[in-house]
């Protein structure tokens, strides 16, 4: 199952979106309610602060922006197929504080369980506007968010469209510019530098030659040093 519901900032919500706008401090979303409304389905106004029978909560699963309106985001609820025996009519968003950011109403629709028939999980879509982005953020529990099968679907097509979506491997033109490249491996010596080296004259100019080791001998008349440098 899959739906989708409009939902209504509260005066709440508005407050709080004013705040976040102002002093850089987003609303974080956290949890979604659902209620059953006690039979019937309850009309929410903005001054509503609370459902009327509150029936299921759950932290957040996921929050998108919408395809086609970026004022609009999408707030995903799973609920596991071992939970229901219950009607929807009513849901809301709250903060991290409890406050009840958004809320809603929906025809009544039952959510089943196992024993009941219902085999998988029932995913709900609840849309919320606002005028910046900004004033969103999300908390999500890492151990309880499951990886739908259209969030799985939208992250493989965004992989399969990725240019180069394993960068950690090297490409066929980056092996051939490594065949093609006049020294591939400049770490490594030359033959032709080793023979510069076997032909240099003085190829470890750090060391003395042996003439400016006698012409050094023969300036110094330090006899103890001399004798040293005779004996290694």
């Amino acid at each position: 199952m899959s739906n989708i519901y409009y939902t209504l900032l509260t005066d709440v919500g508005a407050a709080a979106m004013a705040y976040a706008a102002v002093n850089g401090q987003p609303v974080i979303l956290c949890d979604v309610a659902l209620g059953d409304g006690n039979g019937t389905v309850p009309t929410p106004t903005k001054s509503s602060t609370a459902l009327v029978n509150e029936v299921y909560r759950a932290p957040i699963n996921s929050i998108t922006l919408h395809q086609d309106n970026s004022s609009w985001y999408v707030i995903e609820l799973v609920i596991p197929p071992d939970v229901g025996g219950f009607t929807i009519r009513e849901f809301r968003i709250d903060d991290q504080a409890g406050n009840a950011i958004y809320m809603g109403n929906t025809a009544p629709e039952t959510k089943p369980i196992l024993p009941e028939g219902m085999t998988r999980d029932s995913i709900y879509r609840l849309i919320v506007e606002t005028s910046n982005a900004a004033t969103i953020n999300l908390v999500v529990d890492n151990s309880i968010v499951i990886a739908t099968h259209q969030y799985v679907t939208d992250r493989m097509d965004e992989h399969l469209a990725d240019s180069d979506p394993h960068p950690q491997y090297a490409k066929d033109t980056d092996l051939d510019a490594h065949a093609n490249a006049v020294d591939p491996h400049p770490q490594y010596a030359f033959d032709t530098d080793l023979n510069a080296h076997a032909v240099a004259a003085d190829p470890h100019p750090q060391y003395l030659t042996q003439a400016e080791l006698v012409a050094y001998l023969q300036a110094n008349r330090n006899m103890a040093r001399r004798l040293y440098f005779a004996n290694i």
